[in-house]
């Protein structure tokens, strides 16, 4: 039991360390990224962490679940119209206390 324990703690932080980068992150996205894992664990494990509040799913135009850090200060979102990724951006509206916001360009990671 301990040894699955450790196991999903190593998941976590490993999930969590992703999600500290200024981005947004689907289910695929980060399997991608930790293929040392499979599938249905980084679901367990993200679904845990949405529980826990460490992480939010956010609105978006896409069909799949997006998710990001959880208390990120108010942004909006940039939909990359090259790797279709989302990448946060400071709100050009502060003004505007609720609203949803997603812009289309080139993310940094393309743009480089």
């Amino acid at each position: 039991m301990r040894l699955h324990t450790a196991y999903m703690r190593e998941t976590r932080n490993d999930i969590l360390e992703l999600f500290s980068m200024d981005r947004t992150w689907t289910m695929a996205q980060v399997h991608a990224q930790l293929r040392h894992f499979d599938l249905s664990t980084i679901y367990r494990n993200v679904q845990k962490l949405a529980a826990d509040g460490l992480i939010v799913p956010i609105h978006t135009h896409g069909q799949e679940t997006v998710y990001e850090l959880a208390k990120r200060p108010h942004h909006d979102h940039l939909v990359c119209q090259r790797c279709h990724g989302e990448e946060c951006v400071p709100c050009p509206a502060p003004a505007l206390k609720k609203h949803v916001l997603e812009l289309f360009g080139v993310c940094q990671s393309c743009r480089t």
